[in-house]
């Protein structure tokens, strides 16, 4: 019996230093809750340093902005396009969130008839949401000059055609 008690101890003893690193470990993508998966996911590819310090979220990229010649006018056309665009996002997927929650509660009541139906409300949020995409870049486009059109898209091919180099260490 002493044997079994001394080995618990020395087991514990070890596996303790075990979970401690395990906390401080970045949680995988599965473990995440929706919210912070959608927050950090909004952080990485979404935040882009805006025209004149502002902060831009979606649709123009603002620092070609002194490239293409906008005028004022345009700026505050696109602005304006942007901010009802991110209002109607954000109202999309808190939406989007609260269904979720109703399809995770349906599902515990095993009410599997109002999951489908909660799934197809979800997905029909998600189709908005993405041709609301869509929309606000022909909104931004029919705001640009051909030449504006034109040069962004050669800015993009210059930016994107050339891979970022790689580190020497790499090579080896």
């Amino acid at each position: 019996m002493k044997k079994y008690l001394v080995l618990a101890i020395i087991l514990g003893l070890f596996a303790t230093p075990l979970l401690a690193q395990t906390s401080d470990m970045p949680t995988p993508w599965g473990s995440m809750n929706m919210m912070q998966h959608k927050q950090d996911h909004q952080k990485q590819f979404m935040m882009k340093q805006g025209y004149e310090g502002k902060d831009q979220y979606m649709g123009f990229p603002f620092w070609m902005a002194e490239e293409l010649e906008l005028t004022d006018t345009q700026i505050d056309k696109i602005d304006d396009y942007q901010d009802d665009s991110r209002k109607l996002s954000i109202s999309l997927n808190a939406d989007i969130d609260k269904l979720q929650i109703d399809e995770e509660n349906a599902m515990q009541d095993e009410n599997y008839k109002q999951a489908r139906n909660i799934v197809d409300q979800i997905f029909l949020k998600k189709a908005t949401l993405a041709k609301e995409r869509i929309t606000l870049k022909e909104k931004i486009t029919s705001v640009l000059t051909e030449d504006q059109i034109a040069k962004i898209k050669s800015l993009h091919k210059t930016k994107f055609q050339n891979p970022p180099a790689k580190h020497p260490e790499w090579h080896k």
